[in-house]
């Protein structure tokens, strides 16, 4: 009868020795350190983050003593897990940002105090995450006034009413401080998070400040008519403006307080 019995002579650590005697193993030993090395790469600030967890700990307890410094100490609660946790842990991503850091920081004081923790939402954690900085400021200027007036300026043909956009969503002077663009995806942004709401059918009482918007865009609007001229021409069309207001939302409102401490109280 033939022997079909064999030995195994190697053990796991042999055999792996014995594997990597082959070039193809060396190569794909090579191709799997640039592969650990990328992944550290990538992962680097991650880490770096992680390591710094009970800096921004620290940090944002820094914050909240001095929001909470007036706070009657019989005041101040163990705020609802369902808001804290969310805000502590987003927090932590943007201490380089003092805007947004300074909005979470507010909303968790809120909810350590008795006298404002109704006023709080778990809802306010995910609206600041989908904010940038900007929103952040056109939102607190808007807030100043609660109605804000804006324009959209139009390129209209005489005959047919046939409109092209120049600009829409004008409603700062300062066009440097408050570039077009960016100000518009901001009260876009703004209104879609339902903080704003823009009343295209009312306008404000003051007719001035819609003036001075018109003045302040006159220039775009210039360049706009220079560089279209080729098909759009002069004498057939017309500068036209929609003038309406934005309002702040009472939802708005209540974000307004809880996040950034603002007192309506004195807006007329």
């Amino acid at each position: 009868m033939a022997d079909n019995s064999f030995e195994v002579s190697l053990g796991i650590s042999d055999v792996v020795k014995e594997v990597k005697d082959t070039e193809t193993v060396k190569e794909a030993d090579k191709t799997t350190a640039l592969l650990v090395r990328a992944i550290h790469a990538a992962l680097s600030p991650l880490e770096k983050w992680v390591m710094q967890k009970e800096y921004n700990l620290a940090e944002t307890k820094k914050l909240l003593e001095e929001k909470l410094k007036d706070t009657p100490v019989e005041k101040i609660i163990t705020p609802p897990s369902y808001v804290a946790v969310p805000v502590i842990q987003s927090i932590s991503y943007c201490m380089d940002d003092p805007i947004l850091r300074d909005m979470y920081a507010e909303l968790l004081a809120h909810a350590m105090n008795s006298d404002t923790v109704d006023n709080v939402h778990p809802t306010y954690v995910e609206i600041i995450k989908q904010m940038s900085p900007y929103d952040a400021v056109v939102f607190k200027e808007l807030c100043e006034q609660v109605l804000v007036p804006c324009i959209d300026v139009y390129y209209t043909n005489k005959k047919t009413k046939a409109s092209y956009p120049i600009n829409e969503y004008v409603m700062f002077t300062d066009l440097t401080e408050h570039p077009l663009v960016p100000t518009q995806i901001s009260l876009e942004n703004l209104e879609r998070l339902r903080l704003i709401e823009a009343f295209k059918n009312s306008t404000y009482a003051n007719n001035q400040r819609y003036e001075q918007l018109k003045s302040a865009i006159q220039g775009e609007v210039d360049q706009f008519i220079e560089t279209n001229n080729g098909f759009l021409l002069k004498d057939e069309y017309e500068v036209t403006y929609r003038e309406y207001i934005f309002q702040i939302r009472a939802f708005g409102q209540f974000f307004a307080r809880a996040c950034m401490g603002t007192d309506f109280s004195n807006i007329e």
